[in-house]
């Protein structure tokens, strides 16, 4: 008895810490500050010291840490001149003499590595909820509360300055006049990261409506209060005035609609709705026909840079393109880009390039081929997971969750072609949060196929 009350403790107090670590940064100026940054290492240390059993890792995900891992050492060590300039033709201009390390701002390199370690310990965290039996609903109900948190803290601060979607201080610690996430598309990615945890919660509690007694009860509050979420997440969005954060959400919900649904044998009700599906198309593409000029001046829109001025997105990549050709292999070393494209896109007026407004690219640049490499790798152990012949065969439960979180990665993964939001540290622990949910699922999902440690819970059990 003594040693069951002592695991049931160490739960609670991982998720304790987890939620805090989660709703802290959200009010903590989403962790920009180096305080913030400082407390949220020390709590991942704590729980990383902690761990009793590394949660189940895909193996390529395995793989892919290993690489970039030793690609980082490999950026850090000194090496000879001779060899640096074998590897790095393109700096041979600016290279140190004598021994030196391969990347061009070595403290900048371990800086980033330090932010991964700690993003690779909350997913390692997050996988360890996930992978017990009431796991699942607290992390969805984390996520959710950081996500309404982050909304009602936008539009309290909109309301005393339009221009401002959250600002609870000044920016003394970094940020813009869109306090710390620097501009309206990286709040609204915020709430990409976490609309898909209330949408989870209110498909999978409607599907319990269909109980009955207290459990139904319990159900319609959780419909009620994630509906809530959902419309004050959506309305928060909506007022940052971020056309990219709604149209990505939207593009990521349309490919990733399927994973929702349970296919179905009855042939005779395909037709329906194969023919409502042709005609909605029909329409949406005889309006945006008619209105084909103001689509695509918004489209340019979205590549042009604000506060760049005589600049696009384009311009920005083909700098970042150049970038990465000094250096192919292994890059100018990992978080060294605002240090570098300088020498391949200068500064234009009084605007200084920091960012590629395309993480994609930024990472290809600082880590090379190497690291592109590791990172799709990555990508395939994702998407090998969120396969919708793995998703559909699941029970709702399961199912839903599963759709949310390629909701939530597919959301993220086309923002980042325009944009730099995960350089936000929340953004960066939220998705970290979500990787973390799919490893501790995917373990669920193995120990029930091969009747390992845990079961899994019924069709009726709540989420």
């Amino acid at each position: 008895m003594r040693s069951s009350h002592r695991g049931s403790w160490t739960v609670s107090r991982h998720r304790l810490a987890f939620g805090a670590l989660l709703l802290g940064n959200a009010v903590g100026f989403a962790g920009v500050d180096p305080p913030t940054r400082l407390a949220t290492s020390a709590v991942v240390l704590l729980l990383i010291l902690d761990l009793r059993r590394m949660p189940d890792v895909p193996r390529l995900h395995r793989l892919a840490g290993f690489i970039v891992a030793s690609l980082v050492l490999v950026q850090l060590v000194p090496l000879p001149e001779a060899v640096r300039r074998i590897v790095q033709p393109g700096f041979a201009e600016v290279m140190a003499t004598g021994w030196a390390p391969l990347s061009l701002a070595p403290w900048a390199t371990l800086q980033a590595a330090a932010s991964g370690v700690v993003v690779v310990g909350i997913a390692l965290t997050a996988a360890r909820i996930a992978a017990t039996r009431s796991g699942l609903p607290v992390l969805l109900a984390l996520l959710a509360g950081t996500g309404v948190l982050v909304a009602v803290l936008g539009l309290a601060g909109e309301a005393g300055a339009p221009e401002k979607v959250l600002l609870v201080r000044d920016n003394t610690g970094g940020g813009s006049p869109y306090g710390p996430f620097v501009n309206e598309n990286h709040f609204a990615q915020a709430v990409e990261l976490t609309l898909p945890a209330a949408l989870i919660l209110l498909a999978v509690n409607a599907r319990q409506l269909r109980g009955s007694g207290g459990r139904r009860q319990l159900a319609a509050v959780m419909v009620l209060s994630a509906a809530v979420v959902t419309v004050v997440s959506v309305a928060a969005m909506l007022r940052s005035g971020s056309r990219g954060g709604a149209l990505f959400l939207l593009v990521a919900l349309a490919l990733t609609f399927p994973l929702w649904l349970r296919p179905r044998r009855l042939r005779g009700r395909r037709w329906p709705a194969v023919i409502a599906g042709l005609v909605l198309v029909g329409v949406i593409g005889s309006l945006s026909w008619t209105r084909l000029p103001e689509l695509e001046e918004g489209f340019r829109d979205l590549f042009a840079v604000e506060g760049v001025d005589g600049n696009t997105r384009w311009d920005l990549w083909a700098g970042t393109i150049r970038s990465w050709e000094r250096s192919p292999l292994v890059g100018s070393g990992l978080g060294s880009y605002r240090y570098v494209i300088g020498m391949d896109k200068p500064a234009t007026g009084q605007s200084v390039l920091e960012q590629a407004h395309n993480d994609w690219l930024e990472w290809a640049s600082t880590t090379g081929i190497v690291g592109a490499a590791a990172l799709l790798l990555f990508v395939v152990s994702v998407g090998l997971s969120l396969m919708p012949w793995r998703v559909r065969r699941l029970r709702f439960e399961f199912r839903y969750a599963l759709a949310g979180i390629a909701l939530a990665l597919v959301a993220t993964a086309i923002h980042e072609i325009v944009g730099f939001g995960l350089q936000t540290p929340l953004n960066r622990y939220l998705l970290a949060t979500w990787i973390g949910l799919l490893w501790g699922l995917a373990g669920r999902g193995r120990d029930r196929d091969g009747g390992g440690r845990k079961a899994a819970p019924t069709e009726g059990a709540p989420v």
